[in-house]
């Protein structure tokens, strides 16, 4: 069926393939006439039966499928297959047949052009470069059948035998067929260079070979065929001959490459058919094509020597023509590929740059987020042909996953050979726009050392971000043979060569079981400095493990000989006295030839006809404005809905619509509301026109097809460019009510570019419901003419249009007629959001369909011009070097008359004159409603008088990647966001309850044991329960966070606690309306449905305080401490108010998977959780919260991000004192998460809001009480304190403060409460009426004696000026307010001669303890415990070990059935540096009875500290047989960090089965004394004790004997894990019950701390502001040994549970190969009785087929297995970057049940420099991890 195919086309092709003769024609007219005559009629039976056996042979399988019931899927994807199978063979069929008949009628075909070329063309044109030799193609064609006859005869008889006794499968291997086919190779045409040297040929020659070869295999033993029918193969193939020599046959030598790869294209035939299905077709094309590179394509070169006794190594691998030094410097114009919010916003690109110069390949660093990267990078590359080799450079966006190409650009290296130095722009190819700039530098290869000083002091000037410097030399080294190698085991070795200079290693083929290699190879090196370099060859067996020799060669030694070069033996060093190696090493000096770089000649452009300079356009050109219109919101809007078919009045779904200049702007929808809320903004550009009116209407959303109409009102554009700025309602025409709040701006234009900055900071403060971002600018833009452009490929003037686009905003031009030089004189405006980010691109094109160029115009160039105005000439890109267009580009910035230099507040406070006919309503809904306005006001207020800091480097970084990414500067919460207030109820007292507890059967009244339940909104509070009280006193405080809504109450009931049902005491309701208007009650309330009975209740609605005043805040947290209530609350100090927006750049998750993120919010004891997103990594919540603020300076906002809450992506930790100095205390931008990647930022709002109550002192109960219980506790009180009562003389200052109580009864409270010193600064009219004042006089306690030595202390001067919010104030105030007879000189001096030692006293052992750190690894040969079936079979053990060591003990886990364990555990303790002690280590076997003893041993603590590090084996005590294998460490401690991080590595380099992690410090903390602490509650001074808390250790002094400055002087001692984030924490408390104050002392101060010691006062916190502590921390960094064996890769075991593998990296370049070779693994854990079967696997990501697979033999039963195989992977070099190597190490005998995955590692090839064989231990890790 095939042979009939082309037989059909065949009249067709020859028709054009021949000319045939009239006679011809004649006689196959008749013979056609012939066989229509002699064709029988009717129907032919054999075609009958031939169509119905197709018919059935094509069911057949159908039927047979439903048959067997096959998967219809597998039918439809083998039919898929067979499809492309045909398609591909058919195009392929096609191609050939078409190649032979151009083949055949190529001189028909020539002729015929060429008579077309010649009408124009002159006659004297001419080809010379490459020249037709079809004398040659005769002879070819001449020779081709006699060189099939010998193919055949050498695959016949020489590889046929040589393929069947390879295999017993192919023995039966035959060719049937061997025809190399009619068609011979043709060279098309050949082109001899004569610009080099003299003693070669160079010829280059162009090959086409269309063979229709055919060749055929059969395999009788398994009926297989297959064959070739048909090849192509094109390329230009490079041939010299050298040397020449002067005796037949003249040439020495042939070699033969290609300089670039061939095309290759072959049909295959049998059962290779299954090659040509797609996807196959180019795999195997490429394999056989690498083949062809691996010894045909440059470097690779084919040498045929023609005579004897030639260096074939030389002309192998000959000296290269030259090196280029490559300059990356920049480029511009890249096309933008980064798009955001689904393509929404467009960004920039990450763009880098891939340069290739044969093999060699370089990758530059991506520079982020621009079009005009510059790199400054320098590359270095070995030209081994010019002309021919070529520099292809291409460029790409970064992304995550795949990068976006941006271009490409070639140059032929000749070219700069010639030049010396070519330094220009190259336009990029394949893209829109581009151009990258290069220097090229041909650097020529001098044979002496005369200049190397010269170019030495010439590469220190060459600067470049690449980490390599430039070199001076190179270094090309011919490894031709060895002898007399040493035996490896009497064993012939397999030795190879690695050669290395400096860091760059490279390695030779391995010659096998020889003892004289030969290997005939060559090598190069760039040299940096020859004078300080040496080249070091390393002889070994093919595992790189047994040394043959070696060989050192002083690069020096190479500047003595006469040409740089020694070809000679040379003796190896560590191998037989008669090892020698045989090497050529060559240097050569890179010399940049100055003299010959040839004049810069600057281009001149002909200006053959005058153009204007600039544009000339209409005078109303840029006199457009821009209406800014503010939609806020509506009131009293007619209902429109009805509900249960109009029985039930219902409301409207308003949305408002507005058109004004041809402009209609349609708001959002709000729901089910008459006074809705809108908040949107638009902006519409406007000529002053008169006439043009804004019209506004109002509808009701529906269903059904037609919303209903809610009014409508018209407003004059005339009025609104009259006032500028208007802000007020407007009523609705056409309806019964409703109003609309709008403010409209016309907005002033200005050239003033200074103003930029304070423009763009105004509107980063405004956010609107619709997410628009107000413009800073209006651009304007001129477009006059154009000249010069190119004409079309017809040859015709195009039709010119302009495309102009800024942002989402394009407009276009009239198209022109035909003409090079159009002229448009059109004018166009566009709204600019940021002139510092938004480009103007203007995109020419002939009748939108054939681009002629393009201008880009970023708008930043024009801040820089004056007045803002670009009129001139542009070159366009992507047209002729002429094309150019005029244009005039004006930009004028909005300036906005509420911006700062106008004192304005907010944008939508409208002025004085226009709020007054709304103050009452305004009024009237503060006390319900939350304000819209308030919102407004705190999200763009701004002052004249900010503080705007100049931004720091990192700053401007974060701040150009967020521009970039088009990300909103702030948050745009809703307008309801931080409306939220207080409401604070104190439940005081309640009187007359009814009794509801009988006694006696109820013969006797009882009393009741009332409680009180509080509801309000979604709050339930519930008091404590007062037993056999009918008027309690409960004093509790209770806060709810409320969103004021009508209808809201207070509910109070009062119970009566029983045993079964609870009573029922009465009810109260109050409306928090009420409350919100009186902001304060305080009064009684009678309980309804009961006789009898009231309630005393305190209610506030907390006014809140957006201002960072100290004082606002002090008074707050001083009401705090003064107050006291029964159920331990404390009032709140502020609202926190915390809107999440949006994430970007989060971090994937380990599965490669993006996060469905979701955010934990923490604050104290309060925790919320967000949605959980979809998977994004730019996740949106839009979701608000609040917390109760208890201490502004403490407390602290914790955020974790989580994917699904399972997965940690980051964190962030927002401490509320930060946003205390934030104007008004709001916090609203993006903020970098901690633990995520360095661009992953979070987009949150923080606002503070400072409560500021009017309830200034602590509310009593009432006097009025009937309780003779309570009578007699006052009545004993006040015996308690007249027997309390002191003597006047004791202290001076209690007799004045009586006085000071009835001279100034404002200031009594506040020293008759000694516990709060501090608040004696209070204003005078908050303080209490004077009857409560006389009343708490006389029921206060009296302060002790010891008060005058705490008061006196208190005044002592510090040291060291407190930190803190207000505390600077309050130390002075404190002071400053005693009463003048307070204090008299002599106490003053008295209080001044008192002295505090300024540091510590710490005993002489202070820190010197130690870490010793146990490492327990394995044992060996235990002694078997365990007997099976009553001793008749002997079993194993399940050994573990303790370790007693100074009264601690550590207990390893238990290894089941296992007489060889393998713990891997490791134990740290502190221990005295000077103590006698031992180690003692016990082995016991476990048992379900009594636990049978395996041995022990001890270790003596001294001898341990004298190794400071030791590794071994000890043998185990009182028993037969055992040993265990252990590493013991004195660790050393240092006083500097320098180490820190190489210390912290152990902690992720090492794990342990018993999950320790090493400890990274010592802290000794040594605690002295404190002074001026406070005073207790009840007066008395503390019983001060110390905890001490750092991480999971906590620590206490012993509690000091009553007194404000007690003495401790005790040291303790804390291992410390993470220096750099952990924190000390001590706690200071009257006898632990009642806190006295804290101190916080991060552990990362005394890094930058000298000898990492801090020795000083610290200040309390939470205490007076003269208590203070005095104590000494002292860091001590744990340097272990580990540290620097890491880096060595000499760890004692495997540095994880898993183990560790050994492995080799590297790539050979001239092979194309990946080299990987797996030598050992150690500590591999053990997962059954008998250790492991192991063996490795490997696996090239993220391909994870078959081909990519290998792995090594299995190893049985070892923990240490060696394997040492090598395995290669065929790979380009330029996709080894993208690959990731994954290593697994398995278990060969794992059960089915049982994993058999040992340990995993996962190598990612971008990392590893593989340039040089890289050998180190790996370690595994966890499947799961």
């Amino acid at each position: 069926m095939q042979s009939e195919k082309p037989e059909s086309s065949e009249p067709k092709d020859t028709s054009t393939a021949e000319c045939p003769s009239s006679g011809d024609t004649e006689k196959k007219a008749v013979a056609t006439v012939d066989t229509q005559v002699s064709k029988p009629k009717g129907i032919s039976a054999v075609a009958v039966l031939w169509t119905f056996g197709k018919c059935l042979g094509a069911l057949l399988p159908v039927y047979l499928a439903g048959y067997y019931r096959v998967s219809t899927s597998l039918l439809v994807c083998g039919m898929m297959v067979y499809t492309g199978w045909k398609h591909a063979r058919e195009a392929k069929e096609a191609r050939l047949k078409s190649a032979f008949q151009l083949l055949d009628n190529e001189q028909e075909y020539t002729s015929s052009k060429v008579s077309k070329i010649k009408r124009d063309l002159p006659a004297w044109v001419n080809f010379p470069d490459v020249e037709k030799v079809e004398w040659l193609n005769k002879v070819l064609h001449q020779v081709w059948p006699f060189v099939g006859q010998y193919l055949e005869k050498l695959l016949v008889e020489t590889i046929a035998p040589s393929i069947r006794g390879s295999s017993a499968h192919l023995q039966t291997l035959s060719f049937t067929k061997v025809d190399m086919g009619t068609k011979p190779m043709k060279v098309v045409g050949i082109k001899a260079h004569t610009e080099n040297d003299k003693g070669q040929v160079l010829l280059d020659l162009y090959i086409s070979y269309v063979g229709n070869v055919e060749i055929n295999v059969e395999v009788k033993r398994y009926f297989c065929k297959a064959g070739v029918k048909g090849i192509q193969l094109h390329g230009m193939m490079r041939v010299i001959l050298e040397p020449l020599i002067g005796d037949v046959p003249i040439v020495g030598a042939v070699t033969m490459f290609f300089i670039q790869r061939p095309k290759l294209d072959i049909n295959w035939t049998g059962l290779t058919n299954l090659l040509d299905i797609p996807g196959l077709n180019v795999m195997s094309d490429s394999m056989i094509m690498d083949a062809i590179a691996s010894f045909l394509v440059l470097p690779n070169r084919l040498v045929i020597p023609l005579v004897p006794g030639l260096h074939v190594a030389h002309l192998r691998s000959p000296l290269p023509r030259g090196v280029v030094r490559i300059h990356l410097l920049e480029a511009q114009n890249l096309v933008a590929k980064d798009s955001y919010v689904k393509g929404v916003m467009a960004g920039l690109s990450d763009p880098y740059a891939i340069l290739r110069v044969g093999p060699q390949s370089f990758t530059s660093k991506h520079v982020d987020n621009t079009d005009s990267p510059k790199w400054g990078e320098i590359y270095e590359v070995i030209v081994h042909e010019v002309p021919g080799q070529e520099l292809e450079v291409e460029v790409y966006d970064k992304d995550p996953d795949q990068d976006d190409f941006l271009g490409r650009t070639k140059l032929d290296l000749g070219i700069v050979r010639k030049s010396i130095v070519v330094d220009d722009w190259f336009n990029l190819k394949e893209t829109q726009s581009g151009q990258v700039h290069f220097r090229l530098e041909w650097l020529s290869l001098l044979p002496s050392g005369d200049r190397l000083e010269q170019v030495l002091k010439r590469n220190e000037s060459v600067k470049s971000k690449t980490s390599d410097p430039a070199s001076s030399a190179i270094l090309v080294v011919y490894l031709d043979k060895a002898e007399a190698l040493p035996m490896k085991k009497n064993k012939e070795p397999n030795p190879m060569v690695q050669l290395s200079v400096e860091d760059v290693t490279r390695e030779s083929k391995t010659c096998y079981t020889t003892v004289n290699p030969e290997w005939e190879e060559a090598f190069t090196f760039f040299i940096h400095d020859p004078l300080k370099q040496d080249i070091d060859i390393q002889v070994k067996d093919a595992d790189r493990v047994q040394s043959l020799g070696s060989l050192t060669i002083p690069l020096s030694r190479l500047l003595s000989t006469s040409n740089l070069s020694l070809d000679q033996w040379f003796q190896l060093d560590n191998a037989g006295d008669a090892s020698r190696i045989y090497v050529n090493t060559i240097l050569r000096v890179l010399w940049l030839d100055e003299e010959r770089i040839p004049a810069d000649v600057s281009s001149h452009v002909s200006a053959s006809k005058q153009l204007p300079q600039q544009t000339s356009p209409h005078p109303s050109f840029a006199t457009e404005g821009l209406l800014r219109i503010h939609l806020l919101g509506g009131q009293n809007l007619v209902a429109k809905d009805n509900l249960m078919g109009g029985m039930v009045k219902g409301k409207s779904d308003p949305y408002v619509k507005l058109n004004i200049g041809g402009e209609t702007f349609t708001s959002n929808v709000i729901k089910s509301n008459l006074n809705p809320t809108w908040n949107e903004m638009y902006e519409v550009i406007l000529t002053q026109l008169p006439g043009q009116d804004l019209f506004v209407e109002v509808f009701d959303k529906d269903m059904d097809v037609k919303d209903d109409f809610m009014g409508r009102l018209k407003i004059s554009l005339k009025d609104i460019i009259e006032s500028q700025y208007t802000d007020q309602w407007y009523s609705l025409n056409d309806v019964k009510s409703g109003r609309i709040h709008l403010i409209l701006e016309w907005v002033p234009t200005a050239s003033d570019p200074d103003r930029l900055d304070q423009v763009l900071q105004f509107y980063s403060r405004q956010s609107y419901q619709n997410k628009v971002v107000p413009s800073a600018g209006l651009l304007f833009v001129y477009i006059e003419q154009a000249d010069g452009l190119p004409v079309k490929k017809s040859g015709k003037d195009p039709k010119v249009g302009a495309e102009i686009t800024l942002g989402q905003m394009s407009r276009k031009t009239t198209v022109c007629d035909r003409t090079t030089s159009p002229r448009w004189n059109e004018a166009f405006c566009y709204p600019v959001q940021d002139p510092r980010e938004d480009i103007l691109v203007i995109k020419f094109s002939h009748s939108w369909s054939l681009p002629i160029g393009s201008l880009v115009v970023p708008i930043r160039e024009l801040l820089s011009e004056p007045e803002m105005v670009l009129d001139q000439w542009f070159s366009l890109d992507g047209a002729s070097p002429e094309s150019q267009v005029l244009l005039r580009a004006d930009l004028k910035m909005l300036i906005p008359s509420k911006c700062p230099g106008a004192k304005v507040t907010s944008v939508s406070e409208p002025s004085p004159s226009q709020r007054k006919p709304e103050t009452d309503t305004i009024l009237r809904s503060s006390s319900v409603d939350a304000a819209p306005v308030e919102t407004i006001v705190s999200a763009v207020t701004s002052h004249e008088d900010v503080d705007v800091k100049e931004p720091d480097a990192t700053e401007e970084k974060v701040e150009e990647s967020l521009k970039a990414l088009r990300q909103p500067l702030h948050t745009s919460p809703h307008l309801s966001f931080a409306s939220e207030g207080v409401l604070r109820i104190i439940l005081m007292e309640a009187q007359s309850l009814v009794a509801k507890d009988n006694k006696m059967g109820g013969m006797v009244k009882g009393k009741s044991d009332p409680y009180a339940k509080i509801s309000v909104g979604d709050f339930m509070f519930k008091s404590k329960v007062i037993d056999e009280n009918l008027n309690p006193v409960w004093n509790e405080m209770y806060e709810a966070v409320l969103r004021p809504v009508p209808g809201l109450e207070v509910q109070v009931e009062v119970y009566d606690k029983d045993m079964d049902a609870d009573d029922f005491l009465g009810r109260l309701k109050v409306s928090v309306a009420d409350i919100i208007s009186s902001q304060l009650t305080d009064q009684w309330y009678t309980l309804n449905d009961v006789k009898s009975g009231r309630v005393r209740l305190i209610m506030e609605w907390v006014p809140t305080v957006s201002c960072d005043d100290e004082d606002t805040l002090w008074n707050a947290m001083q009401l705090q401490s003064r107050r006291s209530y029964k159920n331990k609350a404390s009032p709140s100090v502020g609202l926190l108010f915390v809107y999440l927006d949006r994430a970007h750049s989060l971090p994937y998750k380990k599965s490669g998977k993006e996060p469905k993120a979701g955010v934990e919010l923490v604050f104290r004891n309060t925790v919320y959780k967000t949605k959980v997103c979809d998977r994004s990594r730019s996740p949106q919540w839009d979701e608000s919260f609040y917390f109760l603020v208890d201490y502004a300076q403490k407390d602290m906002l914790i955020m974790k991000l989580t994917s699904a809450w399972d997965e940690v992506i980051g964190s962030l930790v927002i401490p509320v004192s930060d946003l205390l100095s934030k104007p008004q205390l709001v916090l609203d931008q993006w903020i970098h998460l901690d633990g995520a990647l360095p661009e992953s930022e979070i987009l949150l709002r923080a606002e503070l809001k400072i409560l500021s109550s009017r309830l200034t002192e602590a509310p009593q109960p009432s006097e009025t009480s009937s309780n003779k219980e309570e009578m007699a506790f006052k009545a004993a009180r006040k015996e308690e304190e007249k027997m309390s009562e002191l003597p006047t003389h004791d202290s001076v200052a209690v007799s004045h403060q009586s006085e000071a109580a009835e001279s100034h009864p404002a200031a009594a409270p506040e020293w008759t409460a000694p516990a709060e010193p501090a608040a004696i600064h209070t204003a005078p009219e908050t303080f209490p009426s004077a009857p409560a004042l006389e009343k708490e006089a006389a029921d206060a306690e009296e302060p002790p004696s010891q008060s005058h030595t705490a008061i006196s202390g208190d005044f002592k001067p510090q040291p060291k000026k407190t930190e803190g919010f207000g505390l600077d104030n309050l130390a002075q105030t404190t002071v400053t307010s005693l009463p003048a007879e307070t204090l008299e000189p002599a106490e003053l001096k008295e209080i001044s001669a008192e002295v505090l030692p300024p540091y510590t006293a710490p005993p002489q052992d202070f820190g010197d303890e130690g870490v010793l750190r146990i490492h327990l690894l394995e044992a060996q040969n235990l002694v078997a415990k365990d007997n099976l079936m009553g001793g008749m079979v002997k079993g194993k053990s399940d050994p573990y070990v303790k370790i007693y060591i100074g009264g601690v003990t550590f207990k390893s886990h238990v290894i089941k059935e296992n007489l060889n364990p393998t713990w891997n555990e490791m134990y740290e303790t502190v221990l005295s540096g000077n103590s006698i002690q031992e180690i003692k280590f016990e082995a016991f076997d476990k048992d379900i009875d009594s636990d049978d003893f395996l041995g022990r041993f001890s270790i003596k603590l001294n001898e341990v500290i004298r190794m400071q590090y030791t590794d071994q084996w000890y043998t185990l005590k009182d028993v037969k047989s055992g040993r265990i294998h252990l590493v013991v460490e004195w660790v050393p401690t240092v006083s500097n960090s320098v180490r820190l991080e190489e210390v912290m590595q152990l902690q992720s380099l090492q794990s342990y089965q018993n999950k320790a992690l090493p400890f990274a410090a010592l802290l000794f903390v040594h605690i002295e004394r404190a002074h001026a602490l406070p005073l207790k509650k009840s007066g008395k001074e503390p019983k001060a004790g110390a905890e001490l808390v750092l991480g999971e250790t906590t620590h206490k002094t012993k509690l000091c004997d009553r007194s404000t400055s007690p003495e401790w002087n005790e040291s303790f001692y804390f291992l410390v894990r993470d220096p750099k984030h952990q924190m000390l924490v001590v706690k200071l408390s009257s006898g632990w019950d009642q806190p006295m104050g804290s101190l916080v002392v991060p552990v990362k101060n005394l890094l930058t701390e000298p000898q990492l010691v801090l020795d000083q006062w610290f200040h309390l916190d939470g205490a007076s502001s003269q208590s203070q502590i005095l104590l000494r921390a002292e860091l001590k960094i744990l340097e272990s040994k580990m540290v620097d064996m890491i880096s060595a890769g000499t760890l004692p075991c495997a540095a994880s549970g898993c183990g560790q593998v050994k492995l080799s990296l590297s790539y050979a370049s001239q092979e194309r190969k990946l080299i990987i070779v797996v030598h050992a693994c150690r500590g591999l854990a053990s997962q059954g009785k008998d250790g492991v079967d192991s063996y490795v696997s490997l696996m090239l990501l993220p391909d994870k087929s078959k081909a990519t697979k290998r792995k090594t033999g299995v190893k049985k039963r070892d923990l240490q297995p060696e394997y040492n195989e090598r395995f290669e992977y065929d790979l380009p070099w330029e996709e080894v970057r993208f690959r990731r190597l994954s290593v697994s190490v398995k278990n060969n005998s794992a059960s089915f049940r049982s994993r058999d995955v040992i340990g995993q590692v996962q190598i990612e090839l971008a990392q590893v420099d593989l340039t040089s064989v890289v050998t180190d231990w790996f370690t595994l890790k966890d499947e799961a991890e």
